[in-house]
């Protein structure tokens, strides 16, 4: 056709538009067989890339990740055909009343990091995603801790269910060299940190900082003494966030500057530092935010850095671990 309106001087044909993949009216619900919950957007993204390694060699078994604080469109077209969902329970619930999702043919659960769905008010929703696919075969749960409230939890999900425990937070970390210093004052911490900052064997760094505003500031003081640092916490666009994490993992940036949206789902070898500038809230948050180094065997070094104020924390942490941090004194920085 196109030759002969040449031939004949007439208008070419337009070429039919092609269908914008991101239009969610052509792309059809999804209706996954298998589904991985997290309790955070960059645990997410670690679990599903993590997935797709695993299935590439499997054809035609796709992988789909849906977090919050993305655009809807491109999410909702990676639905499509997908096999396995990886969500956060907001985005996924989020999806299934829009009708783009249907959980009426998931026959697989996971609910990972349980314990963290819990502190983060997620208990509703899983119940919900519970009742939605309720005609599952498997239910497999994830926790760090098996506290009276994760059983509980467990009781709901599952039919008698079985314990597997792979390890305990009492177990010791034989390659991850702990200590710990008592500081004065927030400025005798920075002195610290900077002590520790120009250690050589440093490779990259994840400094834990209590507040979103002190992993601001703290970062932006790192900065000033010109390290290479840059901060990551939840109040950031999840744009950001993933930047930013990408840059880490790439080897881009060296010192990381975070809260404990970083203290799971994080799985970069060349970390060799983790430092608590802040302690945590929360004495299972210990192990989590040490677990960032000393990965798949390698060797690693965690700092705690605490001021008098901090005692009952460092108590908490010691008897949770079952394990004494060693109080360490570093010559001129008494």
């Amino acid at each position: 056709k196109v030759e002969q309106a040449k031939a004949n001087g007439e208008e070419l044909p337009k070429k039919p538009r092609r269908k914008n993949p991101t239009d969610v009216r052509h792309v059809k619900p999804a209706f996954p067989s298998a589904l991985v919950l997290c309790p955070t957007r960059e645990l997410a993204q670690q679990v599903a890339k993590d997935a797709i390694d695993l299935v590439k060699h499997c054809k035609g078994l796709r992988v789909a990740c849906v977090v919050g604080g993305m655009p809807y469109p491109l999410q909702i077209a990676r639905l499509h055909n997908a096999d396995l969902v990886v969500a956060t329970p907001g985005r996924l619930l989020d999806l299934q009343r829009s009708k783009q999702l249907h959980l009426s043919k998931v026959q697989f659960l996971v609910v990972d990091e349980a314990d963290r769905m819990l502190d983060l008010g997620f208990q509703d929703d899983i119940e919900a995603i519970h009742e939605l696919s309720s005609q599952r075969n498997q239910t497999l749960m994830f926790s760090a801790t098996f506290a009276p409230r994760i059983m509980q939890l467990a009781t709901s999900l599952m039919n008698n269910p079985g314990r597997i425990e792979l390890a305990s937070a009492q177990d010791k970390h034989e390659n991850i060299a702990q200590t710990l210093h008592w500081a004065d004052s927030v400025a005798h911490k920075h002195k610290l940190l900077s002590h520790w900052l120009s250690d050589p064997t440093l490779e990259q760094a994840v400094v834990f900082a209590s507040t979103q505003v002190d992993s601001e500031t703290i970062a932006d003081s790192l900065r000033a003494d010109g390290h290479e640092a840059t901060a990551l916490h939840g109040a950031m666009p999840q744009a950001v966030r993933n930047r930013r994490l990408q840059s880490l993992r790439k080897g881009q940036t060296r010192i990381l500057v975070a809260t404990d949206v970083a203290a799971r789902g994080i799985d970069v070898p060349t970390i060799t530092h983790v430092i608590n500038f802040g302690l945590p809230m929360k004495a299972e948050d210990y192990v989590h935010r040490i677990g960032r180094t000393g990965r798949a065997g390698r060797s690693g070094v965690a700092i705690t850095l605490a001021e008098h104020r901090d005692r009952s924390k460092v108590r908490a942490i010691e008897q949770y671990t079952q394990q004494p941090l060693q109080a360490e004194v570093i010559p001129g920085l008494e």
